[in-house]
């Protein structure tokens, strides 16, 4: 069974160590702080794993509107705020990348399928085309996708991917 870890507990935590970043991109300004925990005397027992705690709030302004979020984050690690600040960023930066490519290059966002697990089939096999043409060093991933489904026969010569 899962555990939960109450928020109230996370508030009466000591903060260990901080990392203020300012970033001022595309039209967006904004501000983050993660905080590191690391006093977590008054968690139960379960989570003897967790040897850190992240608290990460940010603010954004966007286009005159401000907007602010505050996400939490458990971790094994024992590192400091300014690594898991790149650690938290470099994961959102993949993970935009490949939205991104699956919106550009395969027009996830026109996708009207919509009933049982379709979805999610075809977000796979988008994602697994993507990790092909990656491992392969194919950068124009819209021209790839019309170049293999004109001539299937094409993708026979890319790289196999051994397991």
């Amino acid at each position: 069974m899962a555990k939960t870890l109450k928020y109230s507990k996370v508030k009466k935590l000591s903060e260990r160590d901080s990392k203020r970043v300012v970033s001022n991109n595309h039209g967006r300004y904004e501000e983050r702080k993660v905080e590191v925990f690391d006093n977590l005397y008054q968690i139960e027992k379960e989570w003897t794993m967790v040897k850190r705690i992240l608290k990460v709030t940010a603010k954004v302004i966007s286009y005159g509107k401000v907007t602010y979020e505050t996400r939490y984050y458990i971790s094994d690690l024992k590192e400091n705020a300014q690594t898991f600040s790149h650690i938290i960023r470099s994961h959102w930066k993949i993970e935009n990348s490949l939205h991104y490519v699956k919106d550009v290059a395969f027009l996830e966002d026109f996708n009207r399928m919509r009933t049982s697990q379709i979805p999610t089939v075809t977000s796979l096999l988008k994602s697994l085309a993507i990790n092909i043409l990656n491992f392969n060093k194919i950068d124009n991933k819209t021209q790839a996708r019309k170049l293999f489904a004109w001539g299937v026969i094409d993708l026979f010569s890319l790289k196999r991917i051994e397991c």
